[in-house]
């Protein structure tokens, strides 16, 4: 019995059958040519299905663009993780992407393989999702978070955007030594990736600029 679902929202026709060919073999797939038409088939989605679905969005289409349809599904009550397609794709785009919500980008072209590996990494990672949202949500924003001062303006440097070269020349010190902090993050805070590190800064950012004293 199928029991996950995936939404294909891209505008080009043979990306849409080919990955709809698939991943309908594991997954129940529906597929949109637009933003527009997405939006107009949420209307229709039953807000109480609990099928876990996970969204495969082309960052850059006609008409309504992938973060301009991630924007307008913030204010959806939808069980669903976004995933970005794209074939030029810069830095800041990922990350402008993961502090709207988005759980991973895709670059094209990529193998049926690799999409399979990725969804069934992320269906997973969804599966916990719901508990470990409720535990952050139930954090104050004046939660204690064990780093230095130093420590947190780099936090807030990398969180935001800013790549580690960066966040040397704006507070006057070395790559090595930005690296170190970023060192340290990791080994305190469990932040691994950069995806985590992004939703430790959404989810913690009073905190963080209580302790860089901003």
């Amino acid at each position: 019995m199928i029991n996950k679902r995936i939404h294909i929202v891209d505008d080009e026709l043979v990306i849409r059958e080919s990955i709809g060919g698939w991943l309908s073999k594991k997954y129940e797939v529906f597929s949109y040519a637009s933003g527009e038409e997405y939006l107009e088939a949420t209307k229709k989605f039953n807000p109480k299905d609990q099928t876990l679905t996970c969204l495969l969005l082309d960052f850059q289409m006609t008409g309504i663009n992938g973060v301009e349809l991630q924007n307008q599904l913030k204010h959806l009550d939808a069980n669903f993780s976004i995933i970005f397609m794209s074939g030029n794709a810069h830095q800041s785009d990922i990350i402008d992407a993961w502090h709207g919500g988005a759980i991973d980008f895709l670059l094209k072209p990529f193998s049926p393989i690799k999409i399979n590996e990725l969804l069934d990494k992320q269906f997973s990672l969804m599966e916990q999702r719901t508990d470990i949202d409720s535990k952050i949500e139930s954090l104050s924003p004046d939660v204690k978070i064990s780093i230095t001062r130093r420590e947190a303006e780099v936090l807030l440097l990398l969180g935001s955007g800013s790549s580690q070269r960066e966040v040397g020349h704006q507070l006057g010190i070395s790559l090595n030594t930005v690296k170190m902090y970023r060192s340290f993050l990791k080994d305190k805070l469990g932040l691994n990736t950069l995806t985590e590190l992004i939703r430790y800064y959404d989810s913690h950012l009073k905190a963080i600029e209580k302790i860089a004293g901003q």
